[in-house]
């Protein structure tokens, strides 16, 4: 569908039976697995506390508020976990629904995603592939300068997350009207955001990830991954003919991107580097969506544009699948539907988690 779609100069958001099928496809994917996904067996332990405990001593256990509501209404279910994951793959599917179709080459947009933000981030972070689902969400909105509503839709994230807050200043940067009331209003939301969600385990998170010096394998390949695009971005970016805030917003985002290498590189830590470069990652599917038709000069060279950007993420997902270093959390890769009837609360030999 990549190769065979034509860029438009006028977007068309209209959904249309086959992304509406695609969507549903997608979402029972990400949400309907079993046992599948770097992080299943965590979040599947994590919501163990929520059926023998009582609502209140379960949600100490829990990290985020959104999450701890959702944890608690999977808990009244007797497959749990499957609520949880359902829930995160509507999400994503939905969000990348309306993003992708809001760029010239929808169905590249959606392949670009595919490797990294779908499988590794929507199959693996699932608090945090919830999160950047509404960020997307906050783009589009941020894109016709409705400053307020890309705010609401991150914190909404941030409640799944809580460093979605970080993606909160992206607002002030980007406004262009009554600036110091925009600025002054998302600082108050960053604060209260950050003393509400993170000021409680914020000396947890430094000594998970900052004092222990955590290293993430492959960062610098991801870190690069984001730089390419967000360097092309800068360099072209006239040839992308975007104006006002959206402009000023994907140059911001590129630009972090960018500044992502070297902090990989220079900070102890890359597991924090890596963590949030996943928001990032709208940068790759946002530039190589529109690049095409930015830089190509003739329908030839559009169409070896998209098809060396589907070379790339092939041999990406290539690579990753049968090479990582956690290839084997997403294989085989395997549907409730189709598994025997297990519960949280049986128990048995099957419960290996």
């Amino acid at each position: 569908m990549a190769l065979l779609e034509q860029g438009v100069e006028k977007v068309n958001p209209r959904v249309n039976f086959v992304w509406i099928l695609y969507t549903i496809a997608l979402a029972l994917f990400i949400g309907g697995r079993w046992k599948t996904g770097g992080d299943w067996g965590n979040y599947y332990l994590n919501l163990e506390p929520f059926y023998w405990l009582t609502v209140d001593n379960a949600a100490v256990t829990s990290k985020d508020l959104g999450f701890t509501l959702l944890s608690i209404i999977a808990s009244q279910f007797t497959t749990g976990i499957v609520v949880i994951t359902m829930f995160s793959g509507i999400v994503m599917a939905v969000a990348l629904l309306f993003f992708c179709l809001a760029q010239p080459r929808p169905w590249l947009c959606m392949t670009v995603a595919y490797p990294y933000l779908v499988v590794v981030c929507g199959m693996g972070y699932i608090r945090q592939g919830i999160a950047i689902s509404f960020i997307l969400m906050g783009l589009l909105a941020l894109g016709r300068e409705k400053i307020g509503r890309y705010t609401l839709w991150v914190a909404i994230g941030a409640l799944f997350h809580a460093t979605a807050l970080g993606m909160v200043p992206l607002g002030a940067v980007v406004s262009r009207r009554n600036r110091l009331l925009v600025i002054a209003l998302i600082a108050a939301v960053t604060i209260i955001g950050f003393r509400t969600l993170i000021g409680s385990r914020a000396d947890v998170l430094v000594s998970s990830y900052v004092d222990v010096d955590a290293s993430s394998s492959g960062a610098l390949v991801r870190a690069l991954m984001a730089a390419l695009p967000g360097a092309i971005f800068l360099v072209f970016r006239k040839q992308f003919k975007l104006e006002g805030s959206s402009r000023l917003a994907w140059m911001a985002l590129s630009a972090a991107a960018v500044a992502s290498v070297p902090a990989t590189l220079l900070y102890s830590s890359s597991t924090v580097v890596d963590r949030l470069g996943l928001y990032l990652l709208p940068v790759q599917c946002f530039v190589y969506a529109r690049a095409p038709d930015a830089l190509a000069r003739s329908n030839q060279q559009r169409q070896l544009f998209a098809l060396g950007i589907l070379l790339l993420y092939l041999v990406v997902f290539f690579i990753f699948i049968n090479y990582s270093d956690h290839a084997a959390a997403w294989l085989p890769y395997r549907f409730y539907l189709f598994e025997n009837g297990i519960c949280l609360e049986c128990g048995g030999p099957d419960k290996s988690y």
